[in-house]
């Protein structure tokens, strides 16, 4: 495990100063891979600065980048400026040269860039101002505007084509079944300790069993799930389309944050993801994750086939966020508290899904969007 060359807070505002002449003091925000800063300049004004991660940081497998004129997630705020001005997301700031992004290795760091890791690219776009619906309860209407909001950016990605979106990463469940060698590098039993040690304190005992159980549905995916997929539409996908990536007012949605995930993908793979984010407690986890599925399919209307490949990936994204967060942190122990902060809440509610059973969520999502 490789530790990860960060880029500082005083490179941050070097970048932001010399290339988009933009000066000021340089905040970092929390994030998975990329390295990401809130520039605030003395006048009060903010700008938000993304280093994203070469290929060998977030185990992602990329395309798009200035060799195709512009990457995948400055294509798409750019295509929703023009498609979709009403959508509220981040607008890019150009470069002083005009380009809407620069790459690293132009940048003098302290750290070289790795040889043979994809260069580094720099993104300056406008700040949105809000709070981040993090893991707090939102109320019904909330989260039914989660759902609309998510449909109406599909609809408006549904035009977009990049060759940068033909690229995977770890989060794709389209590729599930390349998480096997991750968890086999887990801990026998298949949690880490401190996330042990958080089920344990919560009187929990969603780890039992766990590594078999997260081998299980990796069976399920490569024998019912993966035969689905070759007759789906795809289109330019969100992928993360939860609490942290999206602002609030407490009724609505105000902000859609970090495309930095965006993938060709089935959109049942998108309403899964911020409904599985969206997921409760109690004696009925998935009843507040069905707004989020009625709110979408009231805006963009859901197939049968749709509902029944949510709800296969609604439990392969608790799959992934078991298996993946906790690999990042064995390769990443810097930000381990980061990256693990919600693995204890995907357990107990893998665990509480496997007792329900896929065909018992497709038959409730169904009804939700009747």
């Amino acid at each position: 495990m490789v530790a990860v060359a960060r880029v500082t807070v005083e490179q941050a505002q070097e970048i932001a100063r010399t290339r988009y002449g933009f000066a000021g003091r340089a905040q970092r925000l929390p994030a998975e891979h990329d390295d990401v800063f809130r520039i605030l300049a003395r006048d009060g004004s903010a700008r938000l600065l993304r280093v994203s991660a070469g290929a060998g940081r977030a185990g992602r497998a990329e395309r798009g980048g200035p060799a195709d004129g512009v990457s995948l997630q400055a294509a798409i705020l750019l295509h929703l400026a023009s498609a979709a001005p009403h959508l509220p997301v981040q607008r890019v700031i150009a470069a002083l040269d005009g380009q809407p992004e620069i790459a690293l290795p132009a940048i003098p760091l302290a750290e070289a860039t790795p040889a043979g890791v994809t260069p580094r690219l720099v993104r300056m776009t406008s700040w949105l101002d809000g709070d981040p619906l993090g893991q707090e309860a939102v109320g019904p209407g909330l989260r039914a505007d989660i759902g609309a909001t998510l449909a109406r950016l599909s609809l408006a990605l549904r035009g977009l084509r990049h060759p940068g979106a033909r690229r995977t990463h770890w989060w794709d469940l389209q590729q599930l079944d390349r998480l096997r060698p991750l968890l086999a590098d887990l801990p026998p039993g298949g949690v880490l300790p401190e996330v042990r040690a958080a089920l344990d304190a919560g009187g929990r005992d969603g780890a039992g069993g766990l590594s078999r159980s997260l081998g299980d549905y990796l069976d399920r995916f490569d024998a019912v799930v993966r035969p689905r997929l070759a007759h789906v539409p795809v289109q330019v996908i969100h992928t993360d389309f939860h609490g942290l990536n999206l602002l609030g007012d407490g009724q609505r949605v105000t902000g859609i944050l970090d495309f930095g995930d965006a993938l060709t993908g089935p959109v049942a793979m998108d309403v899964a993801v911020a409904a599985c984010y969206q997921l409760g407690y109690g004696k009925d986890p998935l009843a507040p994750a069905l707004d989020v599925v009625a709110g979408y399919h009231a805006v963009d209307p859901l197939e049968r086939a749709d509902t029944e490949l949510a709800a296969e990936f609604i439990v392969a994204r608790l799959v992934a966020r078991i298996i993946v967060s906790q690999w990042n942190a064995l390769r990443e122990p810097a930000n381990r508290g980061y990256l693990l902060r919600r693995t204890p809440q995907a357990v107990d509610h893998h665990t509480a899904l496997r007792r329900v059973g896929a065909d018992a969520i497709a038959a409730r999502l169904r009804a939700a969007c009747s």
